[in-house]
């Protein structure tokens, strides 16, 4: 079960049409850059920025990438977002980085 939090956040980028979400417990692999990463693939820069803008409107925090980005991160703390398209997403393959992660959540897994 997921916290209110995260729960929101998969929510608000379920709303922008990002897909593929799947949801990372990092904190016993690098507690010291967040407890969570959340990715997610959208299919413009454009489209990116616009879930990294919900994400900070409703959470606060910053956002790394620009209107060219085909990687733009959101820092809100406790979670980080990574929001890629398609082709970064396979080139840096954060769930295979972090494969000891314990996985929290996988829009895949949910659809079996």
């Amino acid at each position: 079960m997921l916290s209110e939090n995260l729960q929101r956040i998969l929510n608000l980028i379920r709303e922008a049409a990002g897909e593929d979400v799947v949801i990372l417990d990092i904190r016993k692999i690098n507690p010291a850059i967040a407890e969570y990463f959340v990715i997610a693939t959208g299919y413009t820069s454009d489209h990116l920025l616009d879930m990294a803008e919900r994400l900070v409107s409703a959470f606060g925090g910053r956002v790394e990438g620009g209107e060219l980005s085909s990687w733009v991160l959101v820092d809100m703390g406790d979670v980080v977002a990574h929001l890629f398209l398609p082709d970064a997403r396979a080139f840096y393959s954060l769930e295979e980085l972090y494969g000891d992660a314990d996985v929290v959540f996988s829009e895949k897994e949910e659809m079996v």
